[in-house]
């Protein structure tokens, strides 16, 4: 029997209500940008403003010849700028936005600290700044361009052998990352750095609540590994936050530059390659370079299960929601949402077993 409008605007405000709602509700993930609009015309993305201060950074007569977003989703993102400088030549600049609030802040801090340590990384023109026609934006930089291409464009659909280059070089950049953990805690920007341990995600997943922990698969995960994590003392390691091979550069045969340090912190050093599975980074998560690292940290499946544990937990909770999503297509449009959350608790339970 179909309910009456009165009584459907009724059962709306029930508790039950409220709850199948948020069962359903695809998450937002925290400290997303979500205030900020795209420009109307996303082919002219610069503001007056932001014209202003990309040629701030150039030499006096510089012309900007275009812009481009770096991609159409997870907005703000950066722009690519191309300008003419004075004497004829032209050059590419970074205006750098992100998504993550603060995020931009977070990097100029720390890339200079980098730079000095010896890791290739972009070189700050100018900036932070605030755009004050578009506030929410966040801040802003000016960032020069490192020498060579990224490994995520250059090994799509590559051959097994670029696959396999890719696959080392993006471990031995995590390798180079973890070296600096030393030198960077002595430097006063490490004080501004997160450090996470498995038992604090852990924790805040605890804190944070929300409908996952109604599903048993969930809530008996978190049961399980929190004394495991809270008995794990491996020393935190310097990580940019995000290895997805996108954010290593090479020329060929070897690296040339790191970038994104949006989400740099300390934390545990094995974590952070669980994401080549929960994101599905392609192809190199299908290249097996999740157990190819473990092989070189002699690490077991058993001992990287709370690690992946921890990290699915958190995605389920900050992504996914616990049902439908089944007409849904996830961000970068790989999966539908529904596909999506079967993959993450299959995962878990991959790591719980």
């Amino acid at each position: 029997m179909e309910l009456l409008p009165d009584a459907r605007r009724g059962l709306m405000g029930t508790p039950e209500f409220a709850a199948q709602q948020s069962r359903t509700r695809i998450p937002t993930p925290p400290g997303r940008n979500v205030l900020w609009e795209p420009p109307r015309d996303m082919t002219h993305p610069l503001s007056a403003f932001q014209e202003n201060f990309v040629l701030s950074a150039c030499p006096l007569g510089t012309r900007i010849l275009s812009a481009h977003f770096h991609r159409q989703v997870r907005l703000p993102c950066p722009i690519w700028v191309r300008v003419i400088l004075p004497n004829g030549e032209e050059e590419t600049l970074i205006l750098r936005m992100d998504y993550a609030l603060h995020g931009v802040e977070h990097e100029a801090a720390v890339l200079p600290v980098l730079a000095r340590l010896g890791l290739p990384v972009p070189a700050i023109l100018a900036g932070p700044v605030f755009d004050p026609t578009q506030l929410e934006a966040g801040a802003m930089t000016i960032l020069s361009v490192l020498p060579g291409r990224d490994l995520l464009g250059w090994t799509w659909d590559a051959p097994p052998a670029d696959v396999e280059l890719a696959l080392r070089l993006v471990l031995e950049g995590v390798e180079r990352l973890h070296a600096l953990t030393e030198a960077l805690s002595r430097e006063p920007v490490a004080r501004q750095l997160v450090k996470k341990t498995l038992l604090s995600e852990l924790q805040e997943v605890v804190t944070v609540g929300g409908p996952w922990f109604d599903e048993p698969v969930f809530r008996q995960a978190v049961e399980m590994f929190l004394p495991i994590v809270a008995s794990i003392q491996t020393p935190l390691a310097f990580s940019s936050g995000d290895y997805n091979q996108g954010n290593f550069l090479f020329d060929g045969r070897e690296l040339t530059g790191f970038i994104d340090f949006t989400g740099a912190c300390f934390e545990d050093p094995h974590v952070g390659m669980a994401m080549y599975w929960i994101y599905s980074w392609y192809p190199l998560d299908r290249a097996g370079i999740v157990e190819r690292y473990l092989e070189k940290q002699g690490l077991s499946f058993v001992g990287f299960a709370p690690r992946l544990a921890v990290r699915c937990l958190s995605t389920l909770q900050q992504r996914i929601a616990v049902t439908g999503g089944e007409d849904v297509r996830e961000e970068d449009d790989y999966e539908s949402h529904a596909e999506y959350r079967e993959r993450i608790l299959n995962l878990l339970k991959r790591a719980v077993s």
